[in-house]
């Protein structure tokens, strides 16, 4: 009889501290963004012209502010949604000359393995 409590709690012990997962369900999990979240009305909205106070009130402060490039402005965005595998990104750079707003480029999503 002692034998087989003794069994009995060796495999509940393993089954407890071995390979949960495949036992329990999944535990909740949560999409996660970082960056700056751009909207498509404050996309529209921005224009060459535009001085980097307008630009920062607009969009926000950039993620990348280049020590090297100080005319330079990145704008990053991650989603990786709860489940899938690739990681979303988009990626928004801008550039001024003189405090004025001169060139938009790379809006676009990138699927990220």
């Amino acid at each position: 009889m002692k034998t087989l409590i003794v069994t009995c709690c060796i495999v509940f012990a393993t089954l407890l501290t071995t390979a949960c997962t495949s036992v329990l369900p999944d535990a909740h999990k949560i999409d996660i963004q970082q960056g700056n979240a751009l909207k498509s009305d404050d996309l529209n909205k921005l224009a060459v012209g535009m001085s980097k106070k307008q630009v920062t009130i607009l969009l926000g402060t950039p993620m990348i502010r280049d020590i090297f490039h100080k005319e330079r402005w990145d704008y990053v965005y991650t989603l990786k949604v709860a489940g899938d595998k690739n990681t979303k990104v988009m990626r928004l750079t801008v550039y001024f000359e003189a405090d004025q707003l001169i060139k938009i480029d790379n809006v676009s999503y990138i699927p990220e393995m």
